[in-house]
């Protein structure tokens, strides 16, 4: 067997897969399987076709006999659409998100002083607890401001004037929108924002907002979704949404981000064409379902 760290080429790594029993009917699938490996690289296709195989985990990296390189690409092509559908509601709730808060910490009298520590609560984070989470946020904030190469945000640093916030929060990134919301000292507002999503309290909201910046950053980095089961910051599911009998579904799992994601855009547009478009998709595909509802690592 070929030595991992020795690089392979295209026709080599056709000829490897091959040895360990995918299948390839023909000239044709072999041209398929070529396109597909120099198209997306052999360790990103690896992620899905271990799933394939007899026991990867042990170094039995055997197809299980049957698996065509069809059955990669189906799968690959699933997730990959699974992948546009997420990023395109989490662009809805962004959206709204940073509206809302926005709009909410303005009329409560931040407009011009959400650089400003008085503005959020104190909360210890890192090793021992040492640092105030409000420090590295206002450094986040400046960080992002001062990386914007909008006009609307430029021509404000260019005279030494701080942007209001409704301009300023279209510079931030997700994740430093979401720390503002965690750390707002104006508890109104959070709950406010929190309400016009339909969440019950701030914490659920914030636990979500989190949650959903950490899968933002998934999708932005074309990572794989399905089978996903590392989820580090569990996405809270609302009780009336848990339909499944099978609870442990909405547990760390891919299919907790799919129901949250689908609620908040249907939510925001005030209708459920996004969250049918979902499921067609998912329902379209049942043989890959399981490893959204029951992630596993292999």
């Amino acid at each position: 067997m070929a030595d991992p760290k020795t690089p392979l080429g295209i026709v080599a790594q056709v000829e490897l897969l091959l040895q360990r029993g995918l299948v390839a009917s023909g000239t044709d699938d072999k041209l398929a399987l070529g396109r597909l490996l120099a198209d997306n690289g052999f360790s990103r296709l690896e992620a899905y076709w271990r799933y394939y195989q007899i026991d990867p985990g042990h170094g039995d990296k055997t197809f299980r006999p049957g698996t065509t390189v069809d059955a990669i690409a189906d799968l690959y092509t699933f997730d990959s659409t699974l992948r546009r559908l997420l990023a395109e509601g989490l662009e809805v709730f962004e959206i709204a998100l940073r509206s809302r808060l926005a709009q909410a910490m303005a009329m409560a009298g931040a407009l011009y002083t959400y650089d400003e520590q008085a503005t959020y609560r104190p909360q210890m984070m890192g090793p021992g607890r040492s640092v105030d989470a409000r420090a590295d946020l206002l450094d986040n904030i400046d960080r992002d401001l001062s990386r914007s190469r909008e006009p609307f945000i430029t021509r404000y640093l260019d005279q030494g004037r701080i942007a209001p916030l409704w301009l300023a929060m279209e510079a931030f990134t997700l994740g430093t929108v979401s720390k503002v919301y965690r750390l707002l000292d104006d508890q109104d507002v959070r709950l406010k924002v929190a309400r016009s999503f339909g969440y019950p309290n701030e914490r659920f909201a914030e636990n979500t907002f989190h949650s959903l910046s950490v899968l933002r950053n998934i999708c932005a980095h074309h990572a794989r979704i399905w089978h996903r089961a590392d989820i580090q910051y569990a996405p809270p599911v609302l009780k009336r949404l848990q339909v499944d009998a099978d609870k442990s579904v909405y547990q760390r799992t891919p299919w907790a981000w799919v129901t949250i994601v689908t609620h908040l855009v249907d939510t925001v547009r005030h209708d459920t064409s996004y969250s049918a478009r979902f499921l067609a998709h998912v329902q379209a595909h049942p043989a890959y379902i399981d490893g959204l509802k029951h992630p596993s690592s292999i």
